[in-house]
């Protein structure tokens, strides 16, 4: 049995009472297909004036393409 990787995502995504929701992430470009994957919320704290963290923009990139290569919105 697989494991369901869209558990809490689907709570927005699925159910019929979460329209508004649901058409706020259409406007933002998600597909129907995307609707039913799990979602990975990719933060940054990039800031070019401190050189402590002007490498975090380019790693959080790095993370996005992994997650849409892994199938994954």
């Amino acid at each position: 049995m697989s494991k369901k990787l869209n558990k809490y995502s689907s709570r927005i995504t699925e159910p019929k009472s979460q329209g508004a929701s649901q058409a706020m992430l259409y406007g933002a470009g998600m597909s129907e297909e995307d609707m039913r994957k799990a979602q990975v919320g990719i933060s940054s704290v990039w800031y070019e004036g401190n050189t402590c963290n002007m490498h975090l923009l380019d790693l959080a990139k790095k993370v996005k393409d992994g997650v849409i290569a892994a199938g994954l919105v």
